[in-house]
């Protein structure tokens, strides 16, 4: 499924970019990580620039999981381990 997401600013997709570094399923549901941080040049500006796309690719990412009837999933950086989705304490 994660096949069908692509990169707005690439138009590759996200697994053969190499942007989905893991996925591990569980009992407490599914978690993907993805390599945004160690693929974003450090610095305000980079990091600034790439927010917008790194954005599109987990709205298409939850999109996708949630139209398919995946229930419980988390999303977060690979390096960093910020939750990308879901926000806050849902």
């Amino acid at each position: 499924m994660l096949k069908s997401v692509k990169n707005p600013f690439t138009g590759v997709d996200i697994v053969t970019e190499g942007l989905v570094s893991k996925i591990v399923e569980d009992e407490d549901g599914l978690r993907i990580y993805l390599a945004f941080a160690r693929n974003t040049p450090p610095g305000p500006v980079s990091s600034a620039l790439a927010w917008p796309v790194q954005a599109r690719i987990i709205r298409d990412i939850v999109e996708i999981l949630e139209n398919a009837g995946i229930g419980k999933f988390e999303i977060l950086d690979d390096t960093t381990l910020q939750r990308y989705y879901p926000m806050g304490d849902e």
